[in-house]
């Protein structure tokens, strides 16, 4: 019976751990507590928790107590020097053909960093869309002309405010989707053949815009906690003519690095110093727990050479493609630009977020959003920990729900995506992340999928395959 009991209480918390309840780093609840909370004898708990310790969940530190594990080992930080020289960008083809394989019918899509509709406020979102089309129909069906609707924008300043911007209304131009307003930006800030700093490693369609504008990319190293490294962003500066940045400062995709407050006002200053712009790329943003936000890169630009750009594609529903940009001192050429490629955003789609942000909707969304991804993400982890082979790493994001793994030396991620796909997995190779084809050995997964027996085989297929002479080159 004792027996029974131990593992019963064993399993119980191994899945507290598992939904994030208590995630990697924290204090584990004494033995004393947890012998009170749950009812039983001490020594039912020490066996529980021995038993914990062999699974790798919690780790005992003298004098101090008990502490979630780190389910798999952290990314090696990089070396400062940065990449010998720019180079164009030759990925869309690629990228495009794995984003297709990956959304194949049979495929259980891990690769493509996008929600499954079930961490989405669906209901809501049909309640907010109704109140408009029932009272607000003469304004979805009409034309606009402008750089989005003034209720929108004003909902939008507001959360800027929350990102300690001070933003005017008249400021924001909203676009379609968060990609529209990168490529917005850069169009603005550069011409064919320019160069673009870029984080190392970055997000696959900040690589397609560059490639598609005919620009050069200069890879930057980034730190896995921290993000792009203003150290070799420095010696790059003395380097090599740059046009200018374009950064993900928050839960970066795909590394997940977060770029604490002085960083940021450091990165921003250096930048003004040089009168060069920088393209901010906040759209996991909103995913980092609300007490832990840190205000925006924007929050210090002094000379309007900072282009904020978000979307609710990864919070609220990548279908409506809404997004915005606060482009500073390049809102006219944004805003011609965007007259005559796109002309604006469909109105229904803009009235939706509004009345989900104006009534509170959005953010009770966010608040039960970021629990979610955090235990997806920790349950991910201790299944990649459980079935990849060892010398596998993780990233540490603080929010969002993507994972940055690395496989040991020597393994092709890229070959391990042709056999996934093979039997109905797909993923996201590393390489696609490089504009010079680095992180061959890495993959991104979306762990914004309920979990269920179909994702567990599938991560203990990716194990398997990550294992064979095919995948790991000796």
């Amino acid at each position: 019976m004792e027996d029974l009991r131990y593992r019963r209480l064993a399993c119980e918390l191994a899945e507290r751990i598992r939904e994030g309840v208590y995630r990697p780093g924290e204090r584990f609840p004494s033995l004393r507590k947890t012998v009170e909370r749950h009812g039983v004898s001490l020594t039912t708990v020490q066996s529980a928790y021995a038993l914990l310790e062999s699974w790798r969940l919690i780790e005992s530190r003298p004098r101090s107590g008990y502490y979630v594990r780190d389910a798999i080992a952290p990314p090696v930080e990089p070396s400062l020097a940065p990449m010998q020289q720019p180079v164009a960008v030759e990925i869309r083809h690629e990228a495009a053909e794995v984003l297709r394989l990956c959304q194949r019918e049979g495929v259980l899509d891990l690769g493509t960093a996008i929600p499954s509709a079930e961490f989405l406020p669906v209901e809501r979102l049909r309640r907010a869309i109704g109140r408009v089309v029932r009272e607000r129909m003469a304004e979805v069906v009409g034309m606009q002309f402008s750089a989005g609707m003034a209720c929108l924008r004003r909902e939008l300043a507001k959360r800027m405010a929350d990102a300690g911007c001070a933003v005017s209304p008249e400021h924001i131009v909203v676009t379609n989707g968060g990609q529209e307003a990168l490529l917005l930006s850069l169009r603005a800030m550069t011409r064919p053949g320019d160069t673009v700093a870029v984080e190392s490693p970055t997000y696959v369609g900040l690589l397609q815009a560059l490639e598609s504008l005919g620009l050069h990319a200069l890879e930057i190293p980034s730190h896995p906690r921290e993000g792009v490294s203003l150290e070799a962003l420095e010696l790059a500066l003395a380097q090599w003519e740059i046009r200018a940045c374009a950064f993900m400062t928050a839960n970066s995709n795909p590394s997940g690095a977060s770029m604490p407050l002085e960083r940021k006002r450091r990165l921003v200053e250096m930048l003004a110093e040089r009168g060069i712009p920088l393209v901010e790329d906040d759209e996991f943003g909103d995913l980092t727990e609300a007490r832990r936000r840190v205000p925006a890169a924007k929050a210090f630009d002094r000379q309007g050479l900072v282009s904020y750009c978000a979307s609710v594609s990864k919070s609220l529903a990548p279908g409506l493609r809404v997004g915005w940009c606060v482009p500073g001192r390049f809102q006219d050429e944004v805003m011609f630009m965007k007259s005559f490629s796109s002309v604006s955003t469909p109105a229904l789609c803009q009235m939706a977020v509004t009345e989900m942000m104006a009534d509170g909707s959005y953010d009770r969304h966010l608040r039960q959003a970021h629990t979610r991804y955090a235990a997806q993400v920790q349950r991910f982890s201790a299944a990649i920990a459980q079935h990849f082979p060892p010398g596998t790493t993780g990233s540490r994001p603080t929010g969002g729900f993507v994972l940055w793994v690395g496989l040991p030396e020597g393994s092709d991620a890229a070959v391990l995506c042709r056999l996934a796909l093979g039997e109905g997995v797909g993923i996201m190779p590393g390489h696609l992340f490089s504009a010079s084809g680095r992180y061959r050995n890495h993959l991104r997964l979306n762990c914004a999928v309920p979990w269920s027996e179909r994702v567990e085989h599938a991560l203990i297929t990716l194990g398997r395959l990550a294992t064979s002479a095919e995948v790991v080159s000796r």
